[in-house]
């Protein structure tokens, strides 16, 4: 068994991680030009020279390191000029770490990588989900040394074992991660994650997991979800070794040191006596993660620092311990059925697991109102409003109304400009009216305060064509 730990660049790690079944470090930069999976913000910071230090001591002890260049998504930067120069550059300083493994997700960075960093074997992120003997040879093919598979196949023995007898690639299974088994949200989490650890990104690093939150949420509703999770227990890693797995990764590389080596410790011993949510990635304790400094690593121009700060602390809201000795007996059920073609509702397996080893500590109805106010304020947009922010201003039907009238009847030719200028200004008009409702009197008004005086006389003759009271428009401005 060899153990792939993700690092903090915390240097007291390589020596705790003597002795251990630890193989590879991974990590990355907090952030740069191709980013990962895991935002900026949330992660330690640390600087070109730090990990260069760290990557030292790694080898030093023996370890390999595993640089990650895991982002889904590169808005389409790749194909241009200035990103590739920037790109090179990157590799460049990559190069001189010497590290052992490189993980991409973007398949057109295997060939950039491969010739950027010839001694570097390519590892396949599971971000780029592969799914089947087909994916699996055709990433053979282009020259990856190995896979890491998406968790919704750790469970899935028939697929494993043919994977295992068609292909000679190394395999990767994730063994610590509590996602939904099958997550409808794993393709936006990837991208959103990516997006939110590129140094050049417009959103400087700022990221609400949104995807986390629901995660959370859902649990919270339904705690049997955190038996369908597809996580490897250390008990059960024999059995993948049987079928010719041989290397697990543990997450996660926001974790304190201490927590790290004590997972990592769990899984060279092959037993855990104690919560297995401890072991997994779950946010049982904020004690156990690097908690960010939302004031400090945050652009207040995206959001409030402080409101992000509950938000991430509502990911810690699920408390529970699933008790890993009776577990035992629980991977057995799995050799025997295909989660893929069943109906959790129907099956009910985890659901009954879930009732005889989970038990929750936490109200999960006043923690579900909190989540359910949260998703109604990012819905309004209420969330990202400033205390002191202008709230948006209502349209009311009638002023929609005018306002397409009022600009069927100007010129084709400034129509478009007209609408827009005949809209802002009614909208100031209602500012000043101490309203949020822009009403037909204020498209009016703005209709005539938008004309030059010189052609004014034919926008009265628009709004009397059109059925306007004059009342609306007149005023101590003598507009009309």
């Amino acid at each position: 068994m060899r153990l792939s730990v993700g690092t903090n660049f915390d240097n007291r790690l390589p020596e705790l991680l003597k002795g251990t079944a630890v193989d590879v470090f991974y990590g990355k930069l907090s952030s740069d030009l191709v980013g990962g999976g895991r935002p900026t913000f949330a992660l330690p910071a640390v600087d070109r020279a730090q990990v260069e230090e760290h990557v030292r001591l790694v080898h030093e002890h023996g370890f390999r390191f595993n640089y990650l260049l895991n982002a889904t998504c590169l808005d389409n930067l790749e194909t241009t000029r200035t990103f590739q120069y920037h790109l090179r550059e990157l590799l460049e300083w990559v190069a001189t770490l010497k590290p052992d493994y490189v993980t991409v997700a973007i398949p057109a960075l295997i060939d950039v990588v491969r010739e950027e960093l010839p001694n570097a074997r390519i590892s396949l992120s599971t971000f780029c989900n592969v799914n089947s003997i087909r994916q699996a040879q055709y990433f053979e093919e282009r020259g990856v040394s190995e896979i890491t598979l998406p968790e919704s196949r750790n469970r899935d023995f028939a697929f494993l074992e043919q994977l295992r007898k068609h292909t000679d690639l190394s395999y990767q299974l994730i063994a610590t991660n509590d996602c939904l088994l099958d997550c409808s949200l794993r393709m936006n989490h990837a991208n959103f994650q990516s997006h939110a650890s590129q140094s050049e990104h417009v959103t400087q690093g700022f990221a609400l997991d949104a995807c986390m939150l629901r995660c959370t949420e859902h649990k919270l509703r339904h705690p049997e979800e955190l038996l369908k999770a597809p996580w490897i227990r250390p008990e059960d890693t024999a059995f993948y070794e049987s079928l010719g797995y041989t290397r697990f990764k543990l997450t996660e590389r926001m974790k304190r040191t201490e927590k790290i080596a004590e997972v990592a410790q769990a899984y060279s011993d092959r037993r855990y006596d104690g919560n297995l949510l401890r072991l997994l990635n779950s946010r049982l304790s904020e004690e156990d993660f690097e908690m960010p400094d939302f004031a400090k690593n945050l652009n207040g121009e995206m959001a409030d620092p402080g409101k992000m700060g509950q938000v991430f602390r509502l990911l810690f809201s699920f408390k529970g311990t699933l008790d890993n000795r009776m577990l035992d007996g629980f991977l057995e059920g799995f050799k025997t059925r295909s989660c893929a073609s069943l109906d959790c509702r129907e099956c009910g397996y985890c659901r009954d697991w879930a009732e005889q080893t989970l038990k929750t500590e936490h109200d999960a109805g006043a923690v579900a109102k909190q989540f359910d106010q949260l998703f109604a304020e990012l819905a309004s947009g209420a969330f990202f409003r400033q205390e002191d922010e202008p709230q948006a201003p209502v349209w009311s039907e009638e002023g929609e109304a005018l306002l397409a009238a009022v600009a069927g009847r100007k010129p084709d030719f400034i129509r478009s400009m007209a609408r827009g200028e005949i809209r802002k200004k009614a909208e100031e008009l209602a500012a000043e009216r101490r309203s949020r409702q822009v009403e037909p009197r204020d498209v009016a008004r703005a209709n005539l305060l938008c004309t030059p005086p010189d052609f004014r006389v034919f926008a009265v003759n628009d709004l009397k064509f059109l059925g306007v009271d004059p009342a609306l428009w007149e005023s101590k401005e003598g507009v009309s």
